[in-house]
């Protein structure tokens, strides 16, 4: 009697275990490669509530689909129409750029912002000290994504991507 059990229970625990992970690398590589060249992937991991990744970049080019602008307020501004937007502004630190876009829009500010916060349990190793560095580095192109609350910091002279991204609630 207890073989007609066995199957469900099996597929409940599959289920389970594929809900413990916020993002798989397939997919996050899928949904990035229409915005940069990715190479080999440096380091992944994720859980329930976060996912990080560093890749090697084939390319520093971002894809036509981002809209890469020059100055916060036009990145805002890009955000809601295009879902996606980048700030190549060498002037600015990603973490300045947070700061002012929570400034100027408190909803997309905020969101970068806890992307990059609620990703830190995912940054193992490498991955959260390079986050860290890019985030103070002026000449990191900033990038997010509004659906899934990505946030990417892009380092073109040694071409990595960092991604980070926190719990989708």
């Amino acid at each position: 009697m207890r073989g007609p059990h066995i199957l469900p229970a099996a597929v409940a625990g599959a289920v389970l275990l594929g809900a413990c992970a916020r993002d798989d690398e397939a997919s996050m590589r899928a949904r990035l490669a229409p915005w940069f060249s990715l190479g080999e992937t440096l380091a992944f991991s994720s859980r329930a509530r976060c996912a990080a990744a560093a890749f090697r970049l084939v390319s520093s080019d971002i894809g036509a689909a981002v809209p890469v602008e020059r100055n916060v307020p036009d990145m805002l501004r890009a955000l809601p129409s295009r879902g996606v937007a980048a700030l190549d502004d060498p002037k600015m630190t990603p973490d300045a750029a947070m700061v002012d876009a929570v400034n100027t829009q408190r909803t997309f500010g905020m969101q970068m912002r806890r992307a990059g916060l609620e990703a830190r349990p995912c940054m193992e190793g490498k991955v959260g000290a390079e986050f860290r560095r890019l985030l103070m580095r002026p000449e990191t192109v900033l990038a997010y994504e509004t659906t899934d609350g990505t946030l990417m910091l892009m380092d073109r002279a040694n071409r990595v991507l960092v991604v980070a991204a926190g719990d989708r609630a």
